[in-house]
């Protein structure tokens, strides 16, 4: 964002008040999207929080759902108001609020990521691996104990390493301070280690979830292909029977064989909703990390790249550091577009709310 010094001519004398007043301007698109993801981020997951906890039955997806509901909750009011806080006062540097802002971006981020990727291992356990040890209710409540402490524990890195960060301007007697990597930290290996550790885990996270649904989907389609040539058998059976007049139990048992060759066939089906739905949560989050990391990587590889953008290029990419705020609202909609029951919930919850009024 300090980027934005490079449009102001340095032609003359500029004073700190001129220059907020044009960055203020210029951020508008960014505090416009912050500002969205907060409302809606806010209201979805207040929703998601109330009929998971309330309307479904007790489940290890229903747990993981309530958690990352409960994280993006508190992101949305707490993380992004300071978030705001820190833009606002970019050139008017706040230690407080800048540690603040970056220890609750980075821990709810990876709080986040924990969670996901415990549901994909306990998905992949529970359908790939059925015959074995699976995840109890207990079980999945630890493990997301242990990742929020985990993930503080590891946030209060960005605490220390954040902090005033001197920029020496192209205008004439300008220096600013930015909320960045301290000025003691710059020529040191803390913040490569510290970088090196979000890149790792982002790619860990990449490579387990598409492997893992990878060979979720394989096995989902596995055993509903198994189902189906049961199910014809089963059918085939039950007209050999009926043909040949052999006993009412005999017909009794065939019958109940398909009732359970039905039953388990859509079983199967849930369970591939169920991983699509989660896969889906899974995909925009670590999708949503892709525009910052793309253009961190460009800047460190280019380093004119940033220098050459006009001002509505750098308000784009502007937004696109921010694009993980996509995470604090989009859950909420993959839920009501790929689970109906979801849907209905919060339709009549709609609807007896507006019948009060």
């Amino acid at each position: 964002m300090n980027l934005f010094l490079k449009y102001v001519p340095s032609d003359r004398n500029w004073t700190m008040e001129e220059i907020r007043d044009k960055y203020f301007k210029a951020i508008i698109p960014v505090l416009v999207f912050s500002v969205f993801a907060m409302t809606f981020g806010t209201i979805g997951n207040c929703l998601v929080l109330y009929i998971f906890k309330f309307k479904y039955k007790q489940s290890n997806h229903r747990y993981f759902i309530i958690c990352l509901a409960a994280c993006d909750l508190t992101g949305s009011l707490i993380g992004i108001p300071f978030l705001i806080a820190d833009m606002t006062l970019t050139y008017s540097y706040d230690a407080a609020v800048c540690k603040i802002s970056r220890f609750l971006s980075h821990c709810f981020g990876l709080c986040s990521a924990f969670i996901i990727m415990i549901i994909v291992i306990e998905r992949y356990q529970k359908i790939c691996k059925a015959n074995g040890k699976q995840i109890s209710y207990n079980m999945a409540r630890r493990l997301c104990y242990f990742s929020i402490i985990f993930c503080i524990f590891v946030s209060l890195s960005s605490a220390f390493l954040y902090g005033k960060n001197t920029v020496q301007t192209e205008i004439h007697n300008v220096t600013v301070f930015k909320c960045h990597y301290q000025d003691k930290y710059k020529d040191t290996f803390f913040p490569l280690m510290y970088n090196a550790f979000l890149v790792l885990w982002f790619i860990v996270g990449i490579i387990t979830v598409c492997a893992s649904y990878t060979q979720i989907v394989c096995t989902i389609r596995a055993q509903y292909a198994a189902q189906n040539i049961i199910c014809q058998f089963t059918r085939e059976n039950n007209y050999l029977v009926s043909s040949d007049d052999v006993s009412s139990r005999s017909s009794q048992l065939t019958r109940t064989r398909t009732i359970i060759s039905n039953r388990k066939s859509d079983s199967a089906i849930k369970a591939f909703r169920l991983a699509k739905m989660l896969f889906i949560v899974a995909a925009v989050f670590l999708c949503s990390y892709i525009p910052y990391f793309a253009v961190s990587l460009v800047s460190i590889t280019k380093t004119n790249f940033l220098r050459s953008l006009n001002p509505v290029e750098t308000a784009a990419i502007a937004v696109c550091l921010k694009s993980f705020l996509l995470n604090y609202f989009a859950n909420p909609i993959v839920y009501g577009l790929l689970d109906g029951a979801f849907s209905a919930e919060c339709q009549n919850l709609i609807y007896r709310v507006m019948r009060r009024r």
